[in-house]
């Protein structure tokens, strides 16, 4: 959209004109169709997820079918919930100035120049709870949907390997209803063309994935949501020094799928070889995504390489009521490369 037009939209047609776009384009779904619970490998099974030395790979896995998928890493920056509530979700794992600030009381058109240093940057709290995104309050209830704030708009920093004109993205939020999103989005310091997206979102995924870079949605999550359990993946977390500051680093790990499984870790209380299915009834299990997390391995300074955590394991409960123990045996593969985590896990039985 040209500037002109954009202005005009903006000015003169508030949210009665999208809104009504949104209302038009959301579409129905049918029921989806009941299915068996898969068949479920027993006995102790192992894995390796070659996610490589560049961590160029993310890769699912689903523990009832052993299906694993991968695909590239870092092909999205923004991406919307698909049900639930809606909220937006940014890529933080990018690099580490990747994140979004809020400017309030300004207009979209208006904004053409910002000063870095005086900016609230935020990114995404990996536990995945709303509250805790970067953009939490994008979207505000009516009885009629949900709707960004007039004028409230939101900077994103895509990082320093960006040029100036394409590092600095702003957004401001106009609507999500039915499932549709619709957000109006430009370059900070190119005010040559500004864009009017709108996103449809399918309820069988989590999300719905945006580039700016190629200026449409991209297949991040490769499996619909009931078929993945965990992603290994690349993300951010804020961790605490020695001295107990805290420092954003970019880190690999696996986060869990909270629309399938539910996850607890266990440290020393029981062995792995001795959790039994009436152990894993009485765990408190939660839905966060980085329960699994980083920290099932540590990095050894002396010997310059990653190490597993001893008597650290993790015990899944599945949407199935399938009930699963996990630890991790390796970080390395045969060749000495880091990137290629080794999972081992058993089904549990009464």
């Amino acid at each position: 959209m040209y500037f002109n037009f954009v202005k005009v939209l903006r000015t003169t047609f508030p949210y009665l004109f999208l809104s009504g776009l949104a209302l038009l384009f959301a579409g129905c779904h049918k029921d989806e169709p009941l299915y068996e619970n898969p068949s479920v490998a027993e006995g102790l099974q192992t894995q390796v997820f070659e996610m490589g030395e560049s961590y160029s790979q993310q890769l699912y896995f689903d523990f009832e079918s052993q299906q694993v998928g991968s695909t590239a890493f870092g092909k999205w920056d923004i991406a919307v919930a698909c049900n639930g509530t809606p909220h937006v979700i940014i890529c933080g794992g990018k690099n580490v100035q990747f994140s979004a600030a809020k400017i309030e009381g300004v207009e979209f058109l208006d904004l053409h120049e910002i000063d870095r240093k005086t900016l609230n940057w935020r990114f995404d709290h990996p536990s995945g709870k709303i509250d805790s995104t970067a953009m939490c309050d994008a979207f505000e209830s009516t009885p009629d949907g949900y709707y960004g704030k007039p004028n409230d708009v939101y900077i994103m920093d895509l990082g320093a390997d960006s040029s100036l004109d394409r590092r600095y993205v702003k957004i401001q939020f106009l609507n999500a209803i039915g499932g549709m999103y619709q957000f109006l989005w430009g370059y900070v310091y190119d005010s040559s063309q500004y864009y009017i997206t709108k996103i449809q979102t399918k309820p069988e995924y989590n999300y719905a994935y945006y580039s700016f870079d190629k200026k449409k949605l991209v297949q991040n999550e490769i499996f619909e949501s009931k078929n993945w359990d965990v992603v290994f993946t690349t993300y951010k977390e804020g961790i605490p020094d020695a001295n107990g500051l805290i420092y954003d680093y970019i880190i690999r790990g696996a986060l869990i799928n909270p629309n399938k499984i539910s996850v607890v870790q266990i440290d020393n209380s029981i062995p792995f070889n001795a959790f039994t299915y009436s152990d894993a009834l009485q765990q408190p299990y939660n839905k966060n995504w980085n329960e699994i997390g980083y920290d099932w391995k540590e990095y050894d300074q002396t010997a310059g390489r990653y190490t597993i955590v001893p008597d650290r394991y993790y015990v899944l409960k599945t949407k199935n009521g399938n009930y699963f123990k996990m630890r991790f045996v390796d970080f390395y593969d045969d060749q000495g490369r880091k990137g290629f985590p080794k999972m081992a896990w058993e089904l549990l039985k009464p």
